[in-house]
């Protein structure tokens, strides 16, 4: 199973970038519908409306396709969080009293709100993960995205406590992965429960008490 392609181009054109676009995105919906093992190569170019010579153009398998999406949807996820990160200054310089555990939460929800919030994107997520899980090779993939991943995770994260005016009580790192853990589990239950409103203050309500567990008010 071959990953990744030891194909360098080091330009793609404009038609081949919009191409590889349109793999990609078919391939977010059918991988969610069919899962990775069960979904094919045709399932894929039929949905993009392309045929298989466009997919083996771009990619060498379906597997390396599937990779490129984690790659792409984890790198939005990643800009939205530090354009919030951004917007939360002139929120914050509006508030004249220390944040309670409510207002905490508030900022923090609307913090983590993003891609990861839908239902397709954790179907998407999960068949990553059990694929790395089933092959070694996937796992080696895996475990280099997920690196990459957390570090800007980690330095954005930072960087929305210190606007916070808080400060970590334990490493970044640790603190990091105890919050997106919740976060994933709370948001697993929440679109199990239909985006019921209570389940969205359960979400709310824990990752405030969380981080205000994880922080202490910056000196």
């Amino acid at each position: 199973m071959t990953l990744i392609s030891t194909e360098t181009d080091a330009v793609l054109t404009p038609r081949r970038q919009r191409t590889r676009e349109r793999l990609i995105d078919a391939a977010f919906d059918v991988f969610a519908e069919e899962g990775v093992h069960a979904s094919t190569v045709e399932q894929v170019c039929e949905r993009a409306g392309f045929t298989r010579g466009a997919f083996y153009s771009n990619f060498t398998s379906k597997e390396e396709l599937f990779a490129a999406l984690m790659e792409r949807q984890q790198d939005i996820l990643l800009s939205e969080l530090a354009a919030k990160v951004d917007a939360l200054g002139p929120q914050l310089e509006k508030v004249t009293t220390p944040l309670d555990e409510n207002g905490l939460g508030e900022l923090l929800l609307d913090f983590f709100i993003g891609p990861m919030d839908d239902r397709t994107w954790c179907l998407i997520d999960h068949e990553f993960r059990l694929l790395s899980l089933r092959d070694p090779e996937v796992a080696l993939v895996f475990q280099a995205h997920q690196e990459q991943f957390e570090t800007s995770l980690i330095a954005i994260v930072q960087r929305a406590i210190d606007s916070a005016g808080r400060t970590f009580v334990i490493p970044t790192g640790v603190a990091v992965r105890v919050l997106a853990g919740l976060y994933q589990d709370m948001l697993q239950r929440e679109i199990r429960a239909g985006h019921s409103m209570r389940e969205r203050e359960n979400v709310r309500l824990m990752m405030a008490r969380l981080v205000i567990a994880l922080t202490r008010p910056a000196r």
